[in-house]
């Protein structure tokens, strides 16, 4: 058994100023720190995929109705909003990331 809170021999923490951006595959195995500051800490999680494969995050459900009726268009396509297949595809799934339970 492994102890989770012990450093792995290959950790590499990823420390930066205020207003960095890191982007990397998240398919990587990774982790978080506690924030050691008095600010707070902001992320923005993207995930691209094929048409065919349901969203990580289904926007439909995580963004109020209200909020979705001002979106342009644009982020509206983005984010599949207006898409039946994507509704079809990714409306099934009840389970959302660690960050957002």
């Amino acid at each position: 058994m492994t102890d989770s809170e012990s450093v792995h021999p290959g950790e590499i923490l990823v420390t930066a100023l205020a207003g960095t951006v890191v982007i990397m595959n998240a398919h990587l195995w990774h982790g978080g720190t506690e924030n050691h500051t008095e600010a707070p800490r902001r992320a923005l999680h993207a995930f691209y995929c094929r048409w065919d494969i349901p969203q990580q995050q289904y926007q439909k459900r995580l963004i109020p109705a209200d909020l979705q009726a001002r979106f342009s268009p644009e982020l509206r396509q983005v984010l599949a909003l207006d898409d039946a297949h994507n509704d079809e595809i990714s409306s099934v799934f009840t389970n959302v990331s660690g960050f957002l339970k």
